[in-house]
């Protein structure tokens, strides 16, 4: 994997990686994508953002993360974005709130949302 340069699914699919425990979001999120690949074991399952990041900064194994938990470590140069060409690998969020009906901030974020 070239610094900066696009890998397959395939490729993805065949490198030890070091991702989120089971049953993370991102975790779930990436095991689906690359089901179709039948995936090799993790090189390090690791139960938070921060340790997964930590652990692609020093260990020799790449990491999956949001684009969101690593966008600041990118901007530094501390880690490298390798794009994976034809991989969707989109997450679904859910809205929560307390009580019956959303409050007026959590109902103008569904609006925007649903646009």
């Amino acid at each position: 994997m070239g610094r900066g340069g696009a890998i397959s699914p395939g490729t993805l699919a065949s490198t030890p990686l070091i991702v989120r425990e089971t049953g993370s979001g991102t975790r779930l999120t990436l095991d689906d994508a690359l089901r179709a690949w039948d995936p090799v074991s993790p090189a390090l399952e690791l139960g938070s953002n921060a340790a997964v990041m930590a652990g692609a900064r020093v260990g020799g194994e790449p990491a999956v993360l949001s684009e969101l938990a690593v966008a600041s470590s990118v901007m530094r140069g501390e880690l490298v974005v390798v794009p994976v060409t034809g991989l969707t690998l989109d997450r679904e969020l859910r809205a929560v709130w307390r009580g019956r009906r959303p409050t007026a901030a959590a109902a103008a974020l569904l609006a925007a949302a649903r646009t």
